[in-house]
């Protein structure tokens, strides 16, 4: 919905004895050019241009293309006159279809005005709009400011934000090259009021290019791929919401199995065993701890490999399984895991990285 007014605009232009009709082309050209390149109007008596213009169906509008050079960068200017949105139809008729949409805070370039219409492009859609949908001629030029969306490109490698217009006010905080902040005010003093995330500041307009955009409006077909992309990262947002409110619960329930797990730390190791205060092996202690918590596990820390689902090590929770080559432990956090280790050290505590694992595997 957003497209950047580049600066580049067509102007109809009145000269002594002439002037530009809507339908026909002038090339804008820079400065240095027009210096070199004269362009060449065909020269007309006023009456056959008077009769045009009614041929044209542009008698009402005759004035606007008679007005001072200094006011023409607007004579093909528009500006939306709309609450929310008018449609861009492809035809003069309300009921011809819509081929897009132009915003309330829109501009637009005028391409011809019909009866009660106007044919106009704004951003990559045209067509055909109410002419009481527009500020056209005076009113666009009285009114133009409130549509400029003003931003500076920041041309230093490093340019501090201060809390005020000169070098002597509280540095707040740095932007970098090429970043590009919205002008929330007017320049004071060659300084910039710019907002940079939630800090309100001024930067110096030695150092950064300034540029004056509109914002256009929107082709049917990129408001479709707008909302498809919208809906597509809402779906993801929601599916990141979840799986983080999985995690947390997870985790949560989680540590409730690590903190049962480590009431029986110094109880004995026992080879084939599963009882948490008599001795059980690594798998036995894990497979009896999650026992508790209604949680049926395979009896081999082997099996255990194919216990609910992998997550990577970097993922891991309390309460994961840790699975090495012939033992396993329950991951703790902060890179421990509480296991049954040997008969000498017994159910303790030590690095889940004491030896290269194998798997990672969430069973709540």
């Amino acid at each position: 919905m957003r497209n950047t007014h580049i600066g580049q605009k067509l102007i109809v232009s009145a000269v002594a004895g002439m002037i530009m009709i809507p339908g026909s082309a002038m090339p804008v050209m820079a400065a240095e050019e027009m210096k070199e390149e004269q362009l060449i109007v065909p020269a007309e008596g006023i009456e056959s241009v008077l009769e045009e213009c009614y041929q044209t169906e542009v008698k009402d509008n005759i004035n606007l293309y008679m007005v001072p050079a200094d006011e023409g960068e607007y004579l093909n200017m528009a500006f939306s006159d709309t609450d929310d949105f008018t449609y861009i139809r492809s035809a003069p008729d309300e009921n011809s279809d819509w081929v897009g949409k132009l915003y309330s805070d829109s501009a637009a370039e005028v391409l011809e005005y019909l009866d009660g219409w106007t044919k106009i492009r704004s951003g990559n859609a045209e067509g055909y709009v109410p002419s009481e949908a527009l500020l056209t001629g005076e009113e666009a030029r009285e009114n133009a400011r409130e549509y400029e969306s003003s931003s500076v490109t920041v041309r230093a490698y490093a340019l501090n934000v201060r809390n005020g217009q000169g070098t002597e006010y509280d540095i707040l905080t740095q932007v970098g090259q090429n970043e590009e902040y919205m002008v929330t005010g007017d320049p004071v003093d060659g300084w910039y009021p710019v907002k940079v995330g939630d800090i309100d500041g001024w930067v110096s307009g030695d150092y950064v290019e300034a540029e004056t955009s509109y914002y256009y409006g929107e082709s049917r077909e990129e408001e479709e791929a707008r909302i498809a992309e919208e809906e597509a990262q809402k779906a993801r947002e929601e599916q990141e919401a979840a799986e983080a409110a999985a995690a947390a619960a997870a985790a949560s329930s989680g540590q409730a199995v690590i903190d049962y797990a480590c009431q029986f730390i110094g109880n004995p190791y026992v080879w084939g065993g599963t009882s948490l205060t008599d001795g059980a092996d690594c798998s036995g202690f894990v497979q009896s701890v999650y026992q508790h918590f209604g949680v049926n596990l395979p009896r081999t820390s082997y099996d255990m490999r194919s216990a609910g689902y992998e997550v990577r090590y970097d993922e891991a929770l309390p309460g994961d399984l840790v699975l090495y080559e012939g033992h396993v432990g329950l991951y703790m956090g902060d890179g421990n895991i509480v296991n049954a280790m040997n008969e000498e050290q017994g159910i303790g505590i030590c690095s889940a990285t004491y030896t290269d694992i194998v798997a990672v595997r969430r069973v709540l």
